[in-house]
Parts: C-alpha cells; sequence; structure tokens
C-alpha cells in the first residue's frame, strides 16, 4: 500500500494524538537523550518548543538551563527558521502558527551549536522524518555539519520506511521512551 505524504502525515496525527500516557513517555524519551554523551558534551542545543501531542521538550529545556546550556529554539518569519536564545520558559511568547517562541532572534554561527532537537510527526529507522510540509527544518539544516542532529518520537511512531525527497534532511539519532536508534547516516 502506497500513500503519499500529506495522507501518511494526517494518518500520523491522528495516531499521534490517540497515543496514552505523552508525558510520562516523554519524560522517558529525554532519559534516553539524557543518557547519551552527545547530551552530556553539548553546550548548545537548539530544540523544538513543543506543540500539542508532540513529543514535549520542556524537559529538555528545563534540564538544559539547570545543566548551564545556552538553550536556542526556533523563531518562525516569513519562510525562514531564525535563531533566539531563552533563559527562561518566560522568554517565550505565543509565534506563528501558535507555537511557543523566543521574542528576539539572534545571530549566531549554526555551527556552533552542538545538538540539534528536531521535530517531526515520525522518524524512519534511517532518519528520515514526517515533518508538517512546510520545509522550515529542512532549510534550516540544509549544509549543516556539525551539530548532531536528534529526532525525538513516540515508539509507535518509529516506522521502517518513510516517503522522501533528495532535499529532505536525515537525523542522526531516532530517540523513543524504548530506544535510541543512532541511523546509517
Amino acid at each position: 500500500m502506497t500513500m503519499n505524504k500529506i495522507e501518511l502525515r494526517k494518518q500520523l496525527i491522528k495516531k499521534r494524538d490517540s497515543i496514552e500516557n505523552r508525558e510520562l513517555k516523554s519524560h522517558e524519551i529525554f532519559n534516553n537523550l539524557q543518557s547519551l554523551n552527545i547530551w552530556k558534551t553539548a553546550k548548545i542545543i537548539h530544540t523544538y518548543v513543543s506543540f500539542k501531542s508532540e513529543v514535549d521538550t520542556r524537559f529538555i529545556i528545563y534540564h538544559a538551563l539547570l545543566e548551564g546550556k545556552k538553550v536556542l529554539c526556533p523563531i518562525v518569519k516569513d519562510d525562514l527558521l531564525l535563531v533566539g536564545e531563552i533563559k527562561s520558559f518566560n522568554d517565550l511568547k505565543t509565534g506563528k502558527y501558535g507555537i511557543m517562541e523566543p521574542e528576539v532572534s539572534i545571530d549566531i554561527n549554526l555551527e556552533e551549536i552542538d545538538l540539534i532537537i528536531v521535530p517531526g510527526i515520525a522518524f524512519d529507522l534511517e532518519g528520515y522524518r514526517i515533518g508538517y510540509g512546510k520545509g522550515y527544518y529542512d532549510r534550516f539544516l540544509n549544509n549543516l555539519k556539525k551539530p548532531i542532529k536528534v529526532g525525538l518520537t513516540y515508539d509507535d511512531l518509529i516506522l521502517e520506511k518513510i516517503p522522501h525527497d533528495l532535499h529532505d534532511i536525515r537525523v542522526d539519532y531516532v530517540i523513543s521512551e524504548k530506544r535510541i536508534i543512532k541511523t546509517n547516516y
């Protein structure tokens, strides 16, 4: 059975919305991330601010700030993702699409970022993802070599293979509440 990305996206969001114990699973996903050396050594992280039924990133933001890491979050402006720094949750405001984001963007060499937490509805074993279809992250991550890219998802949303295009960017790790997958990327 083949299905296009738009149909697949709708089906997967519905599946994600129905997952029970999302907060507990989000905490377990964070524990798996925190166990990795890529987390322990990261000084600058970039993470999305969770929205609706996404894996909750509040744990990530809270612990990163507590550990003295520099925390960057995306700001959507026109067709671009800009970067803003937050020092507390109070630095966030409602942005485009109703997603929380920093109020002010900063200039930073993106290669200085150690770890980027990439949002996705679902991921596959090779690190490809189904995003929301706007291409913000694929454009943002294009040509970035240094930062380690991590996708967080519930285990039920790790698929064997996701349809992808040449411009789609893969993540280096896919982390769920049950497993950590280092992609062959």
